[in-house]
C-alpha cells in the first residue's frame, strides 16, 4: 500500500494506492488519524487506485468518519475504483460518496503571524477595549463565559468548606477545573451553557488567583512546522507582539508536552509562598514534573502574560504575580484531557469548557520551564491549536 498526502489550510487529501486489507489497516488508520489531527475541516479519500477492499478497510473508515464527525468535520470518499464501489453499495455506504470540492471559507481579516512556525489571527474587538484583571487573596469566583482565571482553587460551597481543598485550578469557557492537594485525579465543573442563567453560574473558592472578565479581542489558530517547536513562551509573546499589550489567553490544542508542577500539600497549609520556598520546603509541598507529560494530549492554558516593559500598566498586584520567563513576565496553568481533535474552524471561547467538561481530565498544574531552552523538553509546547485572548493593561 501507497499513502500519499496533500494539505491545504481547510483540507486534507489522502490518494490510497494497493489494497486496503487487514494487512494494512493499521497503516491506514494511522494515517486517518493523522489527518483528524491536523485541525482541518474535511478529509478527502482517493481510493481510485485501490484494487481491493475489505470489510477490515470499511471498518476502519467508519470508526475514522465517527470519530471526525464527532469533532464536526467531513470525512468523503472523493473517487474510488469499482470494485471499492461495489463493496461500500454493498456495505450500504454511498453516504461517504460525495464530488470533490474546495471547502468555502468565511470572509475575514485574518492575518498571519509566528516566528518559524505559523498562527493566523484575527481581531475581533476594538484595539482600544481592555478586560478587566484583578489578583483575588480568597473570595468566591462566580464563572461565566466572560471570565477566566488562574491559581489555586477550592470545589467548594463556601469559603469555610474549601480549608485544605485547594490545588492547581484554571477557568475558560464556562468550566472550572482544579487538581486538589491529595486527591487521586482533578474534578471540574460547569456554568450554564447559554450564560443567561445566573444562577447556574459556577462558584468557587479562589486564592492567590488571577481572574480577568471581557471578551476576546483577538482569536486564531497556530501550529508547529517541521523545524520549528511551538512552545508556551513563544506563543504567549507573539500574542502580545500583535495584541500590542499585555494579554489574558486561552489556548487549546494537541499537546506535544507540558512541564510544569501541582501542589502535594493544600497551598492554605503553606508557611509562605512557593518563591520563598528553600529546596526542601518546596519538595515537602509540591509535585514537579520530571519531564513533559502527556504529549499526544489534549491540552488547555490559561495564561497572564505581558512584555517587561509594560508592567507598569497592570495593576500592581497583577504584575506581582506573574514571573520572569525571559522573553516577558508570565503565570499559566495548563490542563490535559483525553485527546479529542479541536477543527481550525472553531470560533467559540466555549469550546475551552466543553473540552475541559466533556473529556476525561489528565492533569492540572502550574506551568514551568527550564533555563536551558535549547532542551526539547524544557517547557510546555503545542502540536497546533486554537487562542482567544483579551487585551489586558496599557498600550504600547
Amino acid at each position: 500500500m501507497k499513502i500519499s498526502r496533500t494539505i491545504s489550510d481547510e483540507r486534507v487529501l489522502l490518494v490510497i494506492e494497493g489494497r486496503l486489507d487487514a494487512s494494512w489497516s493499521d497503516t491506514a488508520a494511522a494515517a486517518l488519524e493523522e489527518a483528524i489531527r491536523s485541525g482541518r475541516a474535511r478529509i478527502d479519500l482517493d481510493l481510485a487506485a485501490v484494487s481491493f477492499i475489505s470489510s477490515v478497510g470499511i471498518g476502519v473508515i467508519l470508526r475514522a468518519n465517527a470519530r471526525f464527525r464527532a469533532a464536526k468535520g467531513v470525512l468523503a470518499i472523493v473517487s474510488a475504483s469499482d470494485g471499492v464501489r461495489d463493496m461500500i453499495r454493498i456495505s450500504k455506504l454511498d453516504f461517504l460518496m460525495q464530488a470533490a470540492a474546495p471547502v468555502a471559507r468565511a470572509a475575514s481579516l485574518a492575518t498571519r503571524f509566528g516566528e518559524g512556525w505559523s498562527g493566523e489571527l484575527e481581531q475581533i474587538a476594538p484595539a482600544t477595549e481592555r478586560a478587566e484583571a484583578a489578583c483575588v487573596r480568597r473570595g468566591v469566583v462566580a464563572l461565566d463565559a466572560g471570565t477566566i482565571a488562574l491559581g489555586h482553587f477550592a470545589l467548594a460551597g463556601a469559603e469555610e468548606d474549601a480549608s485544605g481543598h485547594f490545588g492547581e485550578g484554571l477557568a475558560t469557557g464556562g468550566t472550572v477545573v482544579v487538581a486538589p492537594a491529595g486527591a487521586p485525579r482533578p474534578d471540574c465543573l460547569s456554568s450554564s451553557p447559554d450564560g443567561e442563567a445566573p444562577d447556574r453560574f459556577v462558584r468557587f473558592i479562589a486564592r492567590d488567583a488571577l481572574v480577568v472578565r471581557g471578551r476576546p479581542a483577538i482569536r486564531g489558530t497556530f501550529e508547529r512546522s517541521v523545524l520549528h517547536r511551538l512552545t508556551l513562551r513563544g506563543l504567549a509573546k507573539a500574542l502580545c507582539d500583535a495584541a500590542g499589550s499585555a494579554v489574558a489567553f486561552t489556548a487549546i490544542g494537541e499537546c506535544e508536552g507540558v512541564l510544569g508542577a501541582w501542589a502535594r500539600v493544600s497551598p492554605d497549609g503553606w508557611d509562605r509562598p512557593a518563591s520563598g520556598m528553600s529546596d526542601g520546603e518546596l519538595r515537602a509541598n509540591l509535585r514537579f514534573a520530571g519531564e513533559p507529560m502527556h504529549a499526544g494530549e489534549s491540552i488547555a492554558v490559561v495564561a497572564v502574560a505581558c512584555p517587561h516593559a509594560q508592567a507598569s500598566t497592570l495593576p500592581p498586584e497583577v504584575a506581582a504575580n506573574l514571573a520572569d520567563c525571559g522573553p516577558l513576565l508570565m503565570h499559566a496553568h495548563a490542563a490535559t484531557v483525553s485527546y479529542r481533535p479541536v477543527p481550525r474552524t472553531t470560533r467559540d471561547i466555549l469550546a475551552a469548557g466543553a473540552l475541559l467538561a466533556e473529556q476525561p481530565l489528565r492533569s492540572v498544574m502550574h506551568c514551568m520551564h527550564l533555563e536551558d531552552q535549547s532542551s526539547p523538553g524544557s517547557e510546555t509546547a503545542f502540536v497546533r491549536g486554537s487562542f482567544w485572548a483579551m487585551r489586558i493593561g496599557g498600550a504600547s
